[in-house]
């Protein structure tokens, strides 16, 4: 099917026929913002891939730039961001046309690989035929409150513990995958610190996690693993149950370093429908040691 279709990357001119694509796809797709996109993220016009029938969009990926903490250092990766065929054109090999022609550019580039998560099982089967190894699901659990007093303590995040949060988030990387690494520090900033915990232990901070407390999109709130490179991570567990005082739901992932001990609790673990992938160009990844996390 590829040699009958058009493919090339993105030039002036071709939003409109792409948002003809995306938007009754992709609901959460904004006008402006796609418009601005080469304004507003690291990316080159060949990270745009597009299929085309005469002036029809039928196909699209974006990938853009991440660096990843793996095999003891920051390391370039593809991440591949936005993938979509149009219904009524898929099963015909497209999508898989347009992975390959960005995995040419991010080698062009020197990434180390590619990444992406899928909600779909059904693009992840297709991803794995062309060379995507699965790196994690998502497992989800609820986490109930505690009575018993711990040596930890959570408050929330301020501007002034960024620093100490992107040293953490370089610990941490060194043990888990896939993590990402901002020397920046824009992975959390002034405009999401609000999302966020510190932990603390007496006066130093030992670790945060993205943390919503429950509200009518989230009944349970929503706790993402804690990032606490160096305590017990049983404790850990223990510390968000003594500073909640309802249930709330818990996000981990499979081989994270809270996972047996999040099955050991109550509430069942149960798997979502994420999947995180990732493909390597070259030398294998050695992932020898590393816990599964969230990027």
């Amino acid at each position: 099917m590829c040699s009958s279709m058009t493919y090339r990357h993105w030039k002036p001119g071709d939003d409109d026929a792409i948002l003809a694509l995306l938007m009754p796809i992709f609901k959460q797709v904004r006008e402006d913002h796609y418009r601005k996109k080469f304004n507003d993220c690291p990316l080159e016009v060949e990270s745009v891939q597009l299929a085309f029938v005469d002036k029809s969009v039928v196909g699209h990926v974006w990938g853009e730039p991440v660096s990843l903490f793996v095999e003891g250092k920051i390391q370039e990766f593809g991440m591949v961001t936005l993938a979509c065929v149009a219904p009524d054109m898929r099963r015909q090999g497209i999508a898989t046309c347009l992975m390959e022609r960005l995995h040419v550019y991010f080698r062009k580039k020197g990434y180390r690989g590619s990444i992406l998560y899928t909600d779909s099982e059904i693009a992840a089967q297709l991803y794995q035929k062309i060379g995507y190894q699965e790196a994690t699901r998502e497992l989800r659990t609820q986490v109930s409150p505690r009575q018993d007093s711990s040596l930890f303590k959570w408050r929330e995040a301020s501007l002034e513990d960024l620093n100490v949060l992107r040293l953490l988030n370089q610990r941490w990387a060194r043990h888990n995958f896939p993590v990402l690494w901002d020397s920046e520090g824009r992975i959390i900033h002034q405009f999401n610190i609000g999302q966020y915990r510190v932990l603390r232990r007496g006066e130093n901070i030992v670790g945060y996690a993205k943390w919503d407390e429950p509200s009518e999109h989230r009944p349970h709130g929503l706790i993402r693993d804690p990032i606490v490179p160096d305590e017990d991570p049983m404790a850990v567990i223990e510390s968000v149950q003594s500073a909640i005082s309802t249930p709330h739901a818990w996000q981990t992932f499979k081989g994270s370093r809270y996972e047996s001990l999040l099955r050991s609790l109550d509430d069942p673990l149960e798997q979502t429908t994420r999947v995180d992938m990732f493909l390597a160009f070259g030398q294998k990844i050695d992932l020898t040691g590393s816990h599964r996390t969230a990027y």
